[in-house]
């Protein structure tokens, strides 16, 4: 299938409700936990940010098969998602009721990342990247993965640091392949989590 990458800071409004959709779908963590708004504020929030890193990969016809996106301050992007505050709050009071489990988890995840803040001023995390279900194995997300790492490396920066699930075999494979290595396992509330690094030569 033919598409090209493109910066996610050239992303649409209509793309980005297409690309908060497909996070939501195939992306099962806390994000993706909140809810479909959430999401589509959050990329909202980074596609204006002007040290993030981000690709997204579109076909001829508008389709978005996948992205990947980070920031040397992903926490700052975090803290955004609380404005417009009343907005914020009804998205909370809504999981209040209907996902409290949801909520006890982000207050969960908030405390953890806390202690887990350990990001060098020459490093920058990779927060998020997907690909959608029919183009996976077929070389997407290495191309996604490559675009970032060498963005990163033009920027400056001397190591790309991000997180990934203990179960989530195929990604961890990826990035081991691409020369990420665990330095370190923790917890953050249900999740178990590898802690990988790519430290540039």
């Amino acid at each position: 299938m033919k598409y090209e990458l493109i910066p996610l800071s050239q992303l649409d409004e209509d793309g980005m409700k297409q690309l908060a959709g497909l996070h939501h779908s195939v992306i099962h963590t806390l994000l993706s936990d909140l809810g479909v708004p959430m999401v589509l504020r959050y990329y909202q929030i980074a596609r204006l940010v002007s040290d993030v890193i981000g690709f997204y990969a579109i076909t001829p016809s508008g389709e978005i098969l996948g992205w990947a996106m980070g920031s040397p301050h992903p926490d700052r992007i975090n803290s955004r998602l609380q404005t417009p505050f009343v907005w914020f709050m009804i998205q909370m009071f809504r999981l209040l009721f209907t996902r409290p489990l949801v909520l006890w988890q982000l207050i969960s995840s908030v405390l953890s990342a806390l202690a887990q803040e350990d990001i060098r001023s020459n490093s920058i995390e990779l927060t998020y990247i997907g690909v959608v279900l029919n183009q996976r194995s077929k070389g997407l997300g290495k191309k996604l993965l490559n675009a970032f790492i060498e963005a990163s490396r033009e920027k400056g920066y001397r190591s790309v640091i991000l997180s990934v699930e203990i179960d989530n075999k195929p990604a961890i494979a990826l990035y081991e392949k691409s020369g990420f290595r665990v330095i370190k396992t923790y917890s953050e509330g249900r999740y178990q989590r590898h802690r990988m690094e790519l430290t540039f030569k």
